[in-house]
């Protein structure tokens, strides 16, 4: 069993041998890796790989980004603190509660009652009064708090549906990662919303398994 000590370690060395060789520099973002235990957001079969360079599997359908992965792109969000963010599939709330560091607000979406249950459960354990969980369809986004500065999905990406891009404030990005298929590289992009047309700025390659509300539907293309 790994000792709290260790985990600090490995905290540490995933800031000073990951991030910041990436350059991740936001200080708000630093913050709340070296705050979060990435540990207690994860089946305990996988603690020991959750500091690692990789993505963690939460559930068949739910996966916690790898460090670098989620830093970046939430850093190439520029998210200010005035703005509210959608944040979709974060399972059991890491990414949120990271979001939360820069934003002004965070709804969290999840198509599971124990995901929501288990996300509130760390907002309230971190302290994270500007986040909240609600149930609903990941397609469908929550337009009850719409028009949103950012929608940040967690996972990758073959279509985003319309619903989400009407919920999307003018000027406001789309944080993802996106899958043209099995046999190419994904990317980590951020598409922004501009005089009612979007705009697609690619970012960097990465890999991640297809969440399966945002499936391409035959004969779709970015």
């Amino acid at each position: 069993m790994i000792t709290s000590i260790a985990f600090n370690a490995m905290r540490q060395a995933m800031i000073q041998g990951q991030l910041l060789p990436q350059h991740v520099t936001h200080p708000k973002i630093l913050q709340s890796f070296k705050v979060l235990l990435r540990e207690s957001f994860v089946p305990q079969e996988q603690q020991n790989a959750c500091y690692g360079d990789v993505h963690i599997s939460v559930s068949e359908d739910r996966i916690m980004l790898a460090p670098v992965v989620l830093a970046r792109l939430i850093q190439e969000a520029h998210i200010l603190p005035s703005e509210k963010v959608l944040a979709l599939g974060c399972s059991t709330g890491y990414a949120a509660i990271v979001l939360s560091y820069l934003a002004k607000k965070v709804i969290a979406v999840e198509s599971s009652s124990t995901y929501v249950k288990q996300m509130n459960e760390a907002f309230e354990s971190y302290e994270t009064f500007n986040a909240h969980s609600y149930l609903g369809s990941l397609m469908e986004g929550y337009l009850e708090h719409a028009p949103y500065d950012v929608i940040f999905i967690e996972g990758g990406v073959e279509e985003i549906p319309g619903a989400l891009f009407s919920q999307l404030a003018e000027g406001g990005r789309i944080v993802a990662i996106l899958s043209k298929g099995k046999q190419l590289p994904c990317q980590g992009a951020i598409i922004e919303k501009r005089d009612n047309s979007i705009h697609t700025n690619v970012l960097f390659e990465t890999s991640a398994p297809i969440l399966k509300e945002f499936q391409r539907e035959k004969g779709f293309e970015f």
